[in-house]
């Protein structure tokens, strides 16, 4: 049985050392499977509808504005994605075994993390921290804490 290990991206220095984390403890470890996992920001507010009826035209017209949105913000992670694909690779994990998803948020990020890890069966979650101080951690909440918070049926490695 395969070890599914899913990574989480953002633009932080702590999602990198995830990635560095992952390929120096698990580089030439057979059976290992990747998952490099983005959630994208929520919708922005103009796509909010505001609870007034729309016609059949309006609806498609809002429905094509968010699917174009979606595909400009993939578009932004798509390099930070093929970097860390690239680092995994030349610590000898197979390419064909690293995959990535990109995902809009659907509750909030800790939560959609945390529902991707157990509904895609993965053992280990590897994520940075963001570099908080204590305090603003405690009182804020980060997502690394919700994740771990939240963490049922599988393990979180926090690479620091």
């Amino acid at each position: 049985m395969a070890h599914k290990i899913l990574i989480t991206l953002d633009s932080s220095a702590g999602a990198w050392r995830a990635v560095e984390y992952v390929a120096q403890a698990f580089g030439q470890t057979p059976g290992v499977e990747i998952t490099l996992l983005h959630i994208l920001p929520g919708l922005p507010q103009a796509f909010w509808d505001e609870g007034h009826i729309h016609d059949e035209n309006e609806k498609e017209a809002t429905k094509r504005l968010v699917v174009n949105w979606q595909k400009e913000q993939e578009k932004s992670w798509v390099h930070l994605v093929q970097k860390a694909r690239e680092r995994l690779v030349a610590a000898k994990i197979p390419a064909a075994t690293i995959t990535s998803k990109i995902k809009p948020a659907h509750f909030n990020v800790a939560e959609d993390i945390a529902d991707e890890a157990r509904d895609g069966g993965y053992s280990t979650v590897v994520m940075g921290r963001r570099g908080l101080g204590t305090v603003k951690s405690i009182l804020l909440g980060s997502v690394t804490n919700k994740v771990v918070q939240n963490a049922s049926g599988f393990a979180v490695i926090i690479a620091e």
